[in-house]
């Protein structure tokens, strides 16, 4: 009896030794296990770590404004002077972070989605100010953005014509929009994507865009599609939020997120 309770001893045990885990196993298991995180991660998180390093972006140039206003007399920069080829970009360069600016400043200035063909890419504008007479001077009354466009025209019928050769000489004479003007800040964009091949470093054009038909636009027309058809927004308090066009607006008249105005 002792002699086959010993030969059943050892069938066991052979049979245990033949389905345990060697240490060889192990390693092909753990390699195969990375591969396929690699793999799907690349395919379902991709994109998300895209979204992420575009709100970092997003955040230092938000910072950077918001130093800017800080010296500024609580003015945040114009989105375009087009007499004095000044433009929201070059006005915030020397307020970002020395580590931003020192390897060039293409880089926080470029959506990691962004792949369409750039002379110096830029991704983003602000919210752009109509300009219009019955939303001037700036103040809490506007139902438009907060990014001034300055051009001949609207000098000369905002400002009049003198104000020309001042605009040319000394652009810090012209009307700001002031953060302390802003009634609802958490609500009022500042900043956001504008994914086009024309819009480019330290260039007046797409600098500010007025309402989100014009990023519906660009997701309808080009073949770069940021976010799966998301865009950040960044609001004049600083927080974010991923939202779609329509979300943040129609082509309607209702911007929503561009109006300065939430009375209504």
């Amino acid at each position: 009896m002792n002699y086959f309770k010993a030969k059943l001893r050892v069938g066991r045990g052979r049979r245990a030794g033949r389905h345990a885990f060697t240490r060889l196993d192990l390693v092909v298991l753990t390699a195969a296990s990375l591969l396929l995180v690699t793999i799907f991660g690349g395919l379902f998180l991709g994109g998300h770590g895209k979204a992420l390093r575009c709100q970092a972006n997003l955040k230092a140039l938000g910072n950077a404004m918001q130093d800017f206003a800080a010296e500024h007399a609580d003015a945040l920069p114009p989105a375009n002077i087009e007499t004095s080829r000044v433009v929201w970009d070059s006005q915030i360069v020397a307020y970002l972070p020395y580590k931003l600016v020192k390897g060039g400043i293409d880089p926080v200035f470029q959506c990691p989605s962004d792949r369409l063909p750039h002379a110096r890419t830029r991704s983003y504008a602000m919210s752009g100010h109509n300009m219009r007479n019955e939303n001037w001077p700036p103040g809490p009354d506007n139902a438009t953005g907060v990014g001034l466009v300055w051009n001949q025209e609207t000098i000369t019928r905002l400002l009049g014509a003198p104000a020309l050769k001042m605009a040319a000489t000394n652009h810090d004479q012209l009307a700001l929009f002031k953060r302390s003007q802003i009634p609802a800040p958490s609500q009022t964009l500042i900043l956001t994507e504008m994914i086009n091949s024309g819009n480019n470093l330290k260039e007046g054009r797409w600098a500010a865009i007025e309402s989100p038909g014009q990023q519906m636009e660009q997701l309808w027309q080009s073949n770069s599609r940021p976010h799966r058809g998301y865009c950040n927004y960044l609001m004049v308090d600083g927080h974010l939020e991923m939202l779609s066009p329509l979300q943040a607006g129609d082509t309607y008249g209702n911007r929503k997120l561009w109006r300065v105005n939430k009375s209504d």
